[in-house]
C-alpha cells in the first residue's frame, strides 16, 4: 500500500490532537456532528460519507451506547492505493474516550501503545460489525484508537497531547477476525499500522504485541 498516502492522513491527526495544559479535552466526539468526519478534499469520499450517513451515525451510537468514545471526526471514510496503484475506499473509525489516559512522566510512548492494544484495541474493534463494510464500495477498514498523555503534575483530567495507533484492515481480515479464523495479533502483524507517539510524525511500524 502507499504508505506516503497513509502518512499525510495521518499527519492531519497529529496536529489537530495537540492539546494545551489543562484546557479541557477537545479530541472526543460529545455529539454525533463532532464525530462524523467533514471537509474531504477526495469528491469520491464525499459521496461515501454522505451515501452511508446513516451507518456512520448508527456505528456513533453503538459506541456511545456501550460507553466507548468516538474521536473527533472520528468516523468516516480514507483511501489508500494498493501495490498496483488502484485506489482504495475504507471505513474509517478512531475511538478514543476520557479513561484511556497516561502519565508522561511515568509511561513511555511504547508502554502506552503496547497497554492500548492489549485493553481497548480489540473489544472495541469488535463493536463493528460485517454489515458496516458489506457494501462493495468499502474496501477494509482503517481502524485505530487514541489516548491522551498529560502531565500528571499539572492536570490529570485534561490538556495534554494525543497519540494513536491505525491499522489498515482488508475487509478479508476484518471477517476472519468476527469469525475466529485469524486473531487480532496476526492480523496487525501484516497489516499497514501508523503509530504517532511522543509528539513525533505519524509512523509506519511493524506491530509486535509484548
Amino acid at each position: 500500500m502507499n504508505t506516503k498516502k497513509i502518512m499525510v492522513f495521518c499527519l492531519a491527526l497529529v496536529v489537530a490532537g495537540f492539546l494545551g495544559a489543562c484546557t479541557g479535552p477537545v479530541h472526543l466526539a460529545k455529539t454525533e456532528s463532532e464525530g462524523l468526519k467533514t471537509g474531504y478534499q477526495d469528491p469520491e469520499l464525499t459521496a461515501l460519507s454522505s451515501k452511508y450517513n446513516s451507518v456512520l451515525r448508527e456505528i456513533y451510537a453503538r459506541y456511545t451506547g456501550k460507553g466507548m468514545g468516538v474521536a473527533k471526526e472520528g468516523l468516516g471514510f480514507t483511501s489508500l492505493s494498493d501495490n498496483r496503484g488502484r485506489k482504495l475506499y475504507y471505513l474509517f473509525v478512531e475511538t478514543h474516550h476520557e479513561e484511556c489516559n497516561f502519565d508522561k512522566n511515568t509511561t513511555t510512548g511504547q508502554q502506552r501503545l503496547q497497554v492500548v492494544l492489549q485493553r481497548y484495541f480489540e473489544p472495541e474493534l469488535r463493536v463493528l460489525t460485517k454489515n458496516d463494510l458489506a457494501p462493495g464500495d468499502i474496501g477494509g477498514l482503517a481502524f485505530g484508537v487514541s489516548w491522551a498523555v498529560r502531565d500528571f503534575y499539572q492536570c490529570d483530567k485534561y490538556g495534554g497531547f494525543v497519540e494513536y495507533v491505525i491499522a489498515y484492515i482488508s475487509k478479508s481480515d476484518f471477517h476472519a477476525i468476527l469469525d475466529g479464523t485469524k486473531t487480532v495479533s496476526s492480523v496487525l502483524a501484516n497489516a499497514e499500522v501508523i503509530t504517532s507517539l511522543d509528539l513525533q510524525p505519524p509512523t509506519s511500524i511493524k506491530l509486535k504485541y509484548q
